[in-house]
């Protein structure tokens, strides 16, 4: 009689080891996840803030002014498309000629 309490207080025991030790790893599993989802918060902020001082210094002007700077001589772009002169998605007319894009 005694080998069997024995036998099943051992057995809860075991039991309620395992409990902790799955309750434990879902809590460090959500700390897991919750860390990295902050770092990925993180990502997308500094992400969109070097969207914005990407935007901020490709101002037309700034550029012009880099340009500028390089002491350089640079020629236009050929065939270069104003907005409003296309005719369909894939091709443009400038000055009479026909400019394709795509394949």
């Amino acid at each position: 009689m005694f080998a069997k309490v024995t036998a099943i207080i051992v057995g809860i025991g075991v039991l309620a080891c395992g409990v902790l030790v799955q309750r434990q790893q879902r809590y460090e599993l959500a700390r897991d996840i919750s860390r990295a989802h902050w770092r990925m918060l993180e990502q997308e902020r500094t992400l969109w803030s070097l969207r914005a001082e990407i935007a901020r210094r490709t101002r037309p002007q700034e550029i012009r002014a880099a340009v500028d700077r390089l002491d350089r001589r640079w020629r236009a772009i050929p065939y270069r498309i104003e907005e409003g002169t296309l005719t369909s998605p894939n091709d443009a007319t400038t000055d009479g000629q026909r400019v394709e894009f795509g394949g």
